[in-house]
């Protein structure tokens, strides 16, 4: 089982969500699990049975309710299923994972969108954690820039916000376009209560893929073949 970590205060809802769908596609068992703030997901993916705290969607599954991960692993231990290949989180909560779950993790994303509300409450929680390891440092991350706007988004206003002293960055930033036909397919998944993944841009696509190819073990003609699957009308 891998567990990838994705932290970081701004909607990263559509990337994880994708993600996953394109994983699942690759024949893969995948958990996304919600640690965010507002506990976003059962409203992204239209739950409407909120009393259970894993749903099905688009071929794989979605954790929400759950207070900590801790909680999460309980109730799955308690039930006889196999175990997941992947484990995707969105923690934007410093108390949802203790340092040991922190530290198990094979990969770690910061996730930043370029809100100045959201840089700041990112600057905060990156304070928190690191405040909870006292001498021992936060493992290095992957970077994802979400929301970039060609020549209307400026890099170093994220970096101004976390310096590098406080963390350390694995590699050049993965760049997550937008633009208003995004926003539209958004709104269109949220209210249809599925995940179309066909429309993306092509920048989109190979920004997703360049992300999972720096995560995973896949090669990158088996996430290319997963996505064309993911894509199809009735998926």
């Amino acid at each position: 089982m891998k567990t990838w970590i994705f932290t970081g205060i701004c909607d990263k809802s559509d990337l994880l969500l994708y993600m996953c769908k394109i994983l699942a596609f690759g024949d893969n068992r995948v958990l996304l699990v919600d640690g965010a703030l507002d506990a976003k997901y059962k409203h992204c993916i239209g739950v409407m049975h909120p009393k259970l705290p894993i749903i099905e969607f688009a071929g794989f599954d979605v954790a929400t309710g759950f207070q900590n991960y801790s909680s999460l692993r309980k109730y799955l231990e308690g039930r006889d299923e196999k175990t997941y290949d992947y484990v995707i989180m969105d923690v934007e909560k410093s108390q949802f994972l203790d340092k040991n779950q922190w530290d198990e993790a094979d990969a770690y994303v910061w996730v930043s969108g370029f809100e100045v509300t959201g840089l700041r409450k990112s600057s905060a929680l990156l304070d928190e954690l690191r405040a909870a390891r006292i001498d021992d440092p936060l493992p290095p991350f992957h970077r994802v820039y979400v929301q970039v706007i060609e020549d209307l988004t400026d890099e170093a206003y994220i970096e101004g916000y976390l310096e590098e002293s406080r963390i350390e960055w694995l590699g050049p930033p993965v760049k997550m376009p937008w633009d208003e036909l995004f926003f539209a397919l958004k709104i269109k998944n949220e209210h249809a209560g599925r995940l179309g993944i066909k429309p993306l841009s092509r920048q989109y696509k190979r920004s997703l893929t360049e992300l999972i190819r720096r995560l995973s073990e896949m090669e990158q003609r088996h996430i290319r073949r997963a996505l064309r699957q993911a894509g199809r009308r009735h998926a």
